[in-house]
């Protein structure tokens, strides 16, 4: 019985998933500076002036996690992951949203509604009117961000990323690494083999 138990615990020691946090910057192009981030966002983030340009894309599947921390825009925006799952400038700070994900570009889009109403979806061509800035991930009393995202709506003649702005962390979903399978058969071979010889 022993040995069983010692072949049970080495097959869940050896089989155990190792998990892996896998989002990227495609299309990656810095943004030297920008100014005015200001209001709600520099609240909970603290005032931010660098980022970049680019979409994000998840290289394994998983959970996407969005938590609103602010906005500061006359426009009234918001977040889309997909439909009913939306943050709006009405909900409170620290609301998260989330989505199972499969590798590849993330599906999401901010959006105003100004007179046209306009959208901008993460992979879109970004310019200092409509788009976001991808800024370093952080912590504070929402979460641990692996970035921060801040939409710049179409209000022309700013360039400050803080019309909208969320957190973004991923958790990646465990898959037994390759070498693994080889240590989990051992394992039940040796509990056979055990059960075997106690038959005999």
């Amino acid at each position: 019985m022993k040995r069983i138990a010692l072949s049970l615990l080495l097959c869940s020691i050896f089989g155990t998933a190792h998990a892996a946090s896998g989002l990227t910057i495609v299309n990656q192009t810095a943004i030297p500076t920008f100014s005015g981030y200001n209001g709600q966002p520099a609240g909970v983030t603290g005032t931010l002036n660098t980022g970049s340009f680019g979409a994000l894309s998840a290289t394994t599947a998983g959970t996407f996690y969005v938590t609103y921390l602010g906005e500061e825009s006359g426009y009234t925006n918001k977040f889309t992951l997909s439909v009913g799952s939306e943050l709006f400038e009405s909900n409170s700070l620290g609301k998260t949203i989330s989505k199972s994900v499969g590798a590849g570009l993330l599906q999401f889009s901010f959006s105003d509604n100004s007179g046209v109403g306009h959208t901008f979806a993460n992979g879109s061509v970004q310019s200092n009117v409509l788009g976001f800035a991808i800024i370093n991930g952080q912590t504070n009393q929402y979460g641990k961000f692996d970035y921060i995202l801040g939409f710049n709506d179409s209000y022309s003649g700013d360039a400050d990323y803080d019309d909208f702005v969320v957190g973004v962390k991923f958790v990646a979903t465990p898959v037994p690494e390759p070498e693994t399978y080889g240590m989990m058969l051992a394992g039940l071979g040796l509990m056979g083999f055990v059960a075997r010889r106690r038959k005999i």
